[in-house]
């Protein structure tokens, strides 16, 4: 390299600073926009995360009252049951109430028109001893 002179040094330093100084406008520029562009996205991450939020809470919400109303069934299901039950087990008492006294009725009436009409009569042996009554040997 030749020999430069001081005007031509600072002449070619200043050009240098030049570049330098635009290098570094542009990176702070890029910087800058970087700095935008994740303050904007940040805002929208935060945006989508309130959206997400209130719409699990109102699913949840959903959910809830659904199954208030299921359980409200079930409750109402198991009292229809229980009633139930019960008037179809009067029903089979009475059943069998009035097939007893059917087939009770039927042998009394059976067993008597077989027999005499008028005064039945036992045979027993009253002894001196009162109080004390035996069979007939």
């Amino acid at each position: 390299m030749a020999d430069l002179s001081r005007d031509e040094l600072r002449a070619h330093l200043s050009s240098v600073e030049a570049q330098v100084r635009a290098a570094l406008r542009i990176v702070a520029a890029e910087s800058k926009s970087m700095q935008q562009a994740h303050s904007a996205l940040r805002a929208d991450l935060s945006a989508a995360l309130i959206r997400l939020q209130s719409d699990l809470s109102t699913s949840a919400s959903r959910t809830e009252g659904k199954l208030d109303r299921i359980m409200g069934s079930v409750t109402s299901l198991a009292a229809h049951r229980r009633l139930t039950t019960s008037v179809i087990t009067v029903v089979v008492m009475l059943v069998g109430i009035t097939i007893g006294l059917l087939i009770g009725g039927s042998g009394f009436f059976a067993g008597n028109a077989g027999a005499q009409q008028g005064s039945v009569s036992v045979p027993v042996q009253i002894e001196r001893n009162p109080g004390v009554i035996r069979p007939p040997r």
